[in-house]
């Protein structure tokens, strides 16, 4: 009977060894079906975009008179005849296109190319003061005036990143598709001898720089506010009065101010 009873627990101990060998791998195949969640995404400014962008410019404009008498001597600024002064006016715009551009992050630092065109609008005017030259010739009634339409810069950029803010400075180059013009029509404080309608319109280029600050709204959207500022080469240009046939020079300067916001997308 004991032996009996022995080989009954050693039976039972027995069978109970597949029984739990069974158990364990289904156990351990539901451990691994548990997968851990997948990272979010890292959002940096490495990357292309483009973006739109808006706001208004303001500057100062300058006409110098390099008036050529009727004896074929221009007055310079070199002390050779009278010093010819010139006279300025202020004058405010809008601004409105695109931009594309390029960053690159590393750690905290940003360095990035962009460039941008659209339409800028430099408007206007200013009449000559009455100097000793204008007494001479056409007593004050003679009106230098600007205007533009199409502008594009081409920049580079570097920055500091703050998480999702990006504080940058940018410069280069500017384009400005300038109009500039000097008229005469004698239709103030009486007429001098002569009529002038001097103009000129090319693309002028200059340098500009400036800086601004950068959100980013998720992954790929951002929003910024820039600030630049723009000095145009000198423009030479000149006119021929239609009563004596002698020519004018003129000289212009331009320099201002862009504001602008802008939103971007980052691919």
């Amino acid at each position: 009977m004991k032996q009996l009873f022995r080989l009954t627990i050693l039976f039972c101990a027995c069978a109970g060894l597949p029984l739990s060998a069974l158990a364990g791998p289904e156990a351990s195949g539901k451990e691994m079906k548990q997968v851990a969640p997948a990272p979010l995404p890292e959002c940096n400014w490495t990357g292309f975009y483009i973006g739109l962008h808006v706001g208004g410019q303001f500057g100062h404009a300058e006409t110098v008179d390099l008036a050529e008498d009727p004896f074929n001597r221009t007055y310079q600024f070199n002390g050779r005849g009278p010093d010819p002064r010139p006279w300025g006016y202020d004058q405010s715009g809008v601004i409105a296109g695109g931009q594309i551009g390029y960053n690159f992050q590393w750690n905290w630092v940003v360095l990035g190319i962009e460039a941008d065109g659209g339409y800028m609008n430099i408007e206007g005017s200013g009449t000559e003061p009455d100097t000793e030259v204008s007494r001479r010739r056409r007593n004050g009634d003679t009106v230098g005036r600007s205007d533009s339409d199409f502008y594009t810069t081409f920049r580079g950029r570097i920055g500091i990143a703050l998480n999702q803010w990006l504080f940058y400075a940018t410069g280069g180059g500017i384009g400005v598709n300038w109009d500039t013009s000097v008229r005469d029509d004698c239709n103030t404080n009486g007429c001098g001898f002569d009529r002038i309608d001097a103009h000129k319109q090319e693309l002028d280029w200059g340098w500009t720089v400036g800086g601004g600050i950068e959100r980013m709204i998720g992954c790929h959207w951002s929003i910024k506010a820039e600030y630049l500022f723009y000095q145009l080469d000198d423009q030479d240009f000149s006119g021929v009065d239609d009563v004596f046939g002698f020519r004018y020079h003129f000289q212009a300067h331009d320099q201002g101010h862009i504001v602008r916001a802008g939103l971007n997308y980052k691919f």
